[in-house]
């Protein structure tokens, strides 16, 4: 693995945080993709995510065709343990897996411990800029567009899990070409047509 643990680890990191402050940002992950020469059965951008969020302390569950698998790797890698999803820290959606069905099943934590919602990491067909979604919300000076090809139902079952605010789940999307966004529970996500 050609990828500095420490430094190319803690760009993806600072690129994850400029993405969750900024909703609807689109950050590129390529060139630590790149540096990944690691033969898993997993996206890249993926591991990376895992890599820079996951440690000994957390629990993750995977939500895939290949799950066994895609668990193991990312266990094996980041020291992390496996949970059932409704329990665990961080959920793993990859390929043709529900987000919508992760989503809902992800914990939201308590009015005591709203921290202790989910982050779910979902594997998007593509991220696009100037798309049929509208955000709103902190972060966001009035409105941004984005576009996000996954499978239908997502944004209501996050609408849903996120009603209740303190409590939600916070969503990062990952797409094949490396490029990273993410939704906190604190943005409205709206579909035009």
């Amino acid at each position: 693995m050609r990828l500095d643990a420490v430094h190319d680890l803690q760009r993806v990191f600072r690129k994850i945080l400029a993405a969750m402050a900024g909703p609807g940002t689109i950050v590129d992950l390529s060139r630590e993709a790149e540096l990944l020469d690691l033969d898993l059965p997993l996206n890249k951008g993926i591991l990376l995510v895992a890599l820079a969020l996951l440690d000994a302390e957390t629990s993750f569950a995977v939500a895939s065709e290949d799950a066994a698998a895609q668990s193991d790797a990312i266990a094996h890698m980041t020291y992390a343990k496996a949970a059932e999803r409704g329990e665990a820290d961080f959920v793993f959606v990859m390929g043709e897996a529900a987000a919508a069905e992760a989503i809902a099943q992800a914990r939201s934590g308590s009015l005591v411990d709203p921290h202790l919602g989910a982050t779910i990491v979902v594997e998007a067909r593509s991220l696009g800029e100037d798309g049929r979604l509208l955000l709103s919300g902190p972060g966001i000076e009035s409105t941004a567009r984005i576009e996000i090809d996954l499978e239908g139902g997502w944004i209501a079952a996050r609408a849903a899990k996120n009603v209740e605010f303190p409590l939600g789940v916070d969503l990062i999307l990952v797409d094949p070409r490396f490029r990273l966004t993410a939704l906190p529970r604190t943005t409205v996500v709206r579909e035009e047509a």
